[in-house]
């Protein structure tokens, strides 16, 4: 049964999110599970008023319990430390996407995950047993998209690394890339003036773990070569404007959303639109605009953080 009670061993679940991440991209690549079917239509027709989307309700639904049975840790009838960990996922990835359809995730979401165990849970061919499933708070919940962000963009360099093609080699700029947007603002809530009391203590640990995952990475890829190293950029690098704007001889669509972040979080972005040449009109009037929506979309996005300029460290041109 769902509880409103947090955890504060959240987390925890992030010490094998590699593994979580694989097995969640394989089920998120499908909409269908037989075997589900039955559950999650009946779901649906209980539960149906909660949700902005029934139909992609059902389809979580459906996924939700073929990741359950995807993940042997979490069908462990004893509480050892596989199985709370794989619970933990679950709980994470179970909030993350009911979340984005419901009217009022805040209040709702014990009753609506109560109604899918519900339809899973006694049943000898579905039976569900998570040691601990509760709803996280939504500031909680956006710091651990942001670290989910970045492992996910991490397992994709490291597929790409696992690659010899030309392509994939310049495909390392557009992942790293985006790895900045998402380290940039998990920079920004671990900033010493942002994080009064500790108060994000278990985000920021696991956010340091990452980053010397992703250092380790970044070295692989250095021992390949520079056409490997001159493509990745280092986490220590996102806020440096000589390096960003290199991308530049790239796709100027990818480099998008990283100026929103910029924006938003740095004062580096007139520099970077001085060297990117949009002052100029180098670039065409359509990318100037969806550069502009990007913007936009930064501004409206839901994130924790006070809307201040923070201090990350880059050099002059």
């Amino acid at each position: 049964m769902c509880s409103q009670d947090s955890d504060e061993e959240s987390y925890e679940f992030f010490e094998k999110i590699e593994n979580y991440i694989e097995k969640a991209k394989s089920v998120e690549s499908t909409t269908e599970y037989s075997k589900a079917d039955s559950g999650c239509y009946s779901f649906v027709v209980t539960s149906g008023s909660y949700f902005t989307d029934k139909e992609r309700a059902k389809i979580i639904c459906k996924q939700f319990i073929k990741l359950y049975d995807s993940l042997d840790d979490c069908k462990s009838t004893s509480n050892s430390d596989p199985h709370r960990k794989c619970s933990k996922f679950l709980n994470y990835w179970i909030n993350f996407k009911l979340g984005e359809i419901m009217q009022n995730d805040d209040e709702s979401f014990c009753n609506v995950y109560n109604g899918i165990e519900s339809q899973f849970t006694g049943r000898s061919e579905n039976n569900l047993n998570l040691c601990v499933t509760y709803h996280i708070d939504k500031d909680e919940l956006d710091k651990m998209n942001i670290l989910y962000s970045l492992y996910d963009k991490y397992t994709d360099l490291d597929t790409i690394l696992k690659k010899i093609s030309k392509e994939h080699k310049q495909s390392l700029l557009t992942h790293s890339s985006a790895c900045c947007i998402d380290y940039i603002k998990a920079s920004y809530i671990c900033n010493p003036d942002n994080n009064n009391n500790n108060i994000n203590g278990k985000f920021c640990e696991k956010l340091k773990a990452f980053q010397s995952k992703y250092d380790k990475l970044y070295e692989e890829a250095a021992g390949k070569g520079s056409d490997y190293s001159k493509n990745f950029i280092r986490l220590s690098e996102c806020g440096n404007n000589k390096i960003i704007t290199t991308a530049v001889t790239g796709s100027i669509v990818g480099l998008i959303p990283l100026l929103g972040v910029l924006y938003k979080f740095t004062p580096m972005v007139q520099v970077l639109r001085s060297k990117m040449g949009i002052l100029n009109n180098d670039i065409s009037k359509n990318d100037e605009e969806m550069i502009k929506m990007s913007l936009m979309d930064q501004e409206n996005e839901q994130i924790p953080f006070q809307k201040k300029t923070y201090n990350i460290k880059y050099q002059s041109l």
